[in-house]
Formats: C-alpha cells, structure tokens, sequence
C-alpha cells in the first residue's frame, strides 16, 4: 500500500486518536499502530492507509523525520545540504524534547565515526536493536536507531560517499544535540 501523510491527532489519556489527512479522510490509531512507539499529539506523519469493519485506520506510522532521514541521508550530494541542516537542526530539538542526550548515543556516533567501510557499519546494526530495545520508553531514541538501521542496511558496501553521508548525518546530530542545549547528563 502507498504511504500517506496526515496531522495526528492524540489523545495520551486514552491512548487512542486520529490521523487527519489533507484529503479530509480520518484514520483511527492505537498505540500499536506506531512503529517506534507514541508520537507527539500534533505531529506530520506518515502511514499506511488500512480498513477494517470500523473504517479507516493507520498502520506503521512514522515520523516525517524519519521518512526525510531514510530519503535523503544516502544522497546528500544531490539533495538541498541548507535544507539538511535545518532539518537536522528542528529534528536535535525533538530529540532533546525525547529525552536523548549525547550521552545516550556516544559509543554509536564513535562507532560510527572511526568506520573505514560500509561493512563496519552494517555490523552495528545489531546495536542498534539493542539500544532501540532498552530504550522502549523513549521513542525517539528507538527512532533514531531505526534511522540508523535503515541507512546502514541500504547503503552499499562499496560506495565511499555512502559512508561519508551516514558519518555526517551522525556528526550533524549530535552537534545539533548541542547546539539544541544538550546537557550531556550522565
């Protein structure tokens, strides 16, 4: 099914809520319709379209950063690099707002920093579950290593700027992070 975008619509008391799109269509969400765990009442989404007996409803919704990140990181060349930053930039407030900190992804960001091959980020992937796992709590860390995951399972292995582009996108989050306020807290 094609991918959707919509304003979500969230009721944390209830735990339920609506994805209203642009076209007028409302979509029911539950907290299993995330993939990454409850996202902010308010928030650009996107979704795969569903019906059931009820009506519409949202599956595997993600965030627009998510969906910007997955798009573009692999190509920095050919996308807008201003536009990158900024984005970059709103996306290290939302992080902060979800409670990750440098701290928090430091051993990754090295990781991934002293990488010389596109295979030696491919073998983070399974850290990167890890962290996503003992973070439940915190969606926007699970997030981000899905974001992380997604770049290292596309990139090709003997694609240099593949490499470059997931080291930069890495070394712009966390600058980001501290530009953002970031209190390292330990």
């Amino acid at each position: 099914m094609t991918e959707k975008k919509g304003k979500l619509l969230w009721d944390k008391n209830k735990k339920k809520g609506n994805i209203e799109t642009e076209d007028g269509v409302s979509y029911f969400v539950n907290t299993e319709s995330f993939l990454y765990g409850v996202l902010s009442d308010g928030e650009e989404v996107y979704f795969t379209p569903h019906k059931n007996n009820r009506g519409p409803i949202a599956k595997d919704i993600q965030s627009e950063w998510a969906v910007y990140f997955k798009t573009n990181v692999l190509d920095l060349e050919n996308c807008d690099y201003d536009d990158f930053c900024d984005k970059t930039c709103q996306y290290a407030k939302i992080l902060k707002e979800g409670d990750v900190t440098t701290s928090k992804i430091r051993k990754v960001y090295d990781q991934i920093h002293r990488a010389k091959t596109i295979r030696e980020i491919k073998k983070l992937r399974p850290q990167f579950a890890y962290i996503a796992g003992r973070n439940q709590d915190k969606p926007r860390v699970k997030e981000l290593m899905n974001i992380l995951d997604d770049l290292a399972k596309n990139a090709t292995e003997d694609s240099k700027s593949h490499l470059q582009y997931i080291q930069q996108f890495m070394e712009a989050v966390v600058a980001y992070l501290k530009f953002a306020g970031d209190t390292d807290r330990k």
